[in-house]
């Protein structure tokens, strides 16, 4: 009874609301964690990677239910190379997403246990990122070989012959995307057994392992050793990645094991309520992948202060803008030329002039002030060259414009 209207307010609200939060959402994570407090940790960097994985698979699988909605028709069924390139990039950042929090997991508690160097840390990410990437693309290929398939359609035809109607039926071939009839065995027992291990059950046992050897770790340092501010810092990032953890075990491995378990089973119709409760648990999944930067600011203390920096960063620069468009700016330069080389400086002058003549938005002059006293130093000809220049832009009022007065004056003088 409740299922079409629960699918109707996710298909209509929540999964176009969780693309445009989670993207903005997993947009600041990226741009707070690449900054300057952030980069050098190699934690931070493995969250960049995850914050992109989480963009790719929101608007992957979020995407296929928005395009049924509109077309009223699963975007996977519309062509082979479709189907069979939706489902190895699902399944690949599906498991990307449950094994960069177990490698970062890990890298976490070899640094709390001082088995890493920090002066290493890129090169590190960079190397294991490469390696589970190309590791689990190859352990998503048979996609490519065992979905897709054309089934036959029945479709009744009335044939009208006198007073006698025949009922006939065309058959013609529709394309599913899904298992190949001689794959059909192993697709519906060994792909979710598969996908039960490597994205629910086997992270979730990893990250129980190393979370408790972190949390344990860190209360006998704190507990034995005067926490320093550099330790501080890390125990505020360790507990950042514990709240990423937990959330992947409560919304992600809950749903992934209920819907991997119900693919198991052998009957090919399903009830409204299994389907409701299938809903609702891949909402939950998809929305843990848009929950990121909540909860890196509920429970990173710096992250929070970077985002507020960034914050204030970006209204300084247009507070910015707006100043030196309204108010007057003055740029005053005094150039001394002596008249040891007469050649010289005249070439210096003419640059100095060019220079003023060609500044934009200003308007530039020469000023010479007879009635100022300069020093230059020994061994100059009292015979020299006094070059000001000054550059004022518009000022604006209330009600009027001024503009400031230019005027152009290049004069030889000597000293009194």
């Amino acid at each position: 009874m409740w299922h079409p209207f629960i699918r109707y307010g996710l298909l209509r609200i929540f999964y176009p609301c969780l693309m445009i939060f989670g993207t903005i959402g997993n947009i600041l994570c990226l741009k707070i964690l690449l900054r300057k407090r952030f980069r050098r940790q190699s934690t931070c960097q493995y969250l960049c990677i995850l914050a992109v994985i989480d963009i790719l698979f929101i608007y992957l699988r979020s995407t296929r239910y928005v395009y049924r909605y509109v077309y009223n028709v699963d975007v996977r069924n519309t062509s082979l190379w479709i189907c069979r390139s939706f489902t190895f990039f699902s399944s690949t950042l599906s498991h990307l997403a449950s094994w960069i929090l177990v490698i970062v997991s890990f890298d976490r508690y070899f640094i709390i246990k001082h088995l890493f160097v920090s002066r290493h840390a890129s090169l590190r990410v960079r190397k294991s990122s490469c390696i589970l990437i190309l590791i689990v693309c190859i352990a998503n290929l048979h996609y490519f070989h065992i979905v897709g398939t054309n089934i036959p359609l029945r479709i009744p035809v009335d044939q009208f012959d006198h007073e006698n109607v025949t009922e006939t039926f065309n058959y013609t071939l529709h394309f599913v995307c899904m298992a190949q009839p001689r794959y059909d065995g192993f697709f519906r027992l060994y792909v979710p057994f598969f996908d039960l291990l490597f994205v629910a059950i086997i992270p979730f046992c990893l990250m129980i392992f190393t979370n408790i050897g972190i949390i344990r770790t860190t209360m006998r340092s704190n507990m034995l050793f005067t926490t320093s501010k550099k330790q501080q810092r890390n125990n505020r990032l360790t507990i950042m990645l514990l709240s990423v953890t937990l959330a992947f075990m409560l919304l992600t491995c809950p749903s992934v094991i209920y819907i991997c378990i119900n693919r198991l089973k052998s009957s090919r119709t399903v009830s409204n309520t299994k389907l409701l409760v299938i809903d609702l648990l891949e909402s939950l999944w998809y929305t843990k992948h848009a929950l990121n930067f909540i909860l890196y600011t509920l429970s990173g203390q710096d992250f929070r202060r970077e985002f507020l920096k960034l914050l204030a960063c970006s209204r300084y620069k247009s507070s910015n803008q707006l100043n030196n468009h309204n108010n007057e700016s003055i740029d005053i330069r005094v150039s001394v030329y002596t008249n040891n080389s007469p050649l010289i400086n005249r070439r210096r002058l003419e640059q100095r002039r060019e220079q003023c003549d060609g500044t934009n938005n200003n308007r530039s002059a020469m000023l010479v002030s007879n009635s100022s006293h300069l020093t230059t130093p020994p061994r100059t000809a009292r015979d020299f060259i006094v070059l000001a220049t000054y550059s004022s832009s518009q000022t604006a009022t209330s009600g009027t414009s001024e503009l400031g007065r230019s005027s152009s004056l290049t004069t030889r003088t000597s000293l009194q």
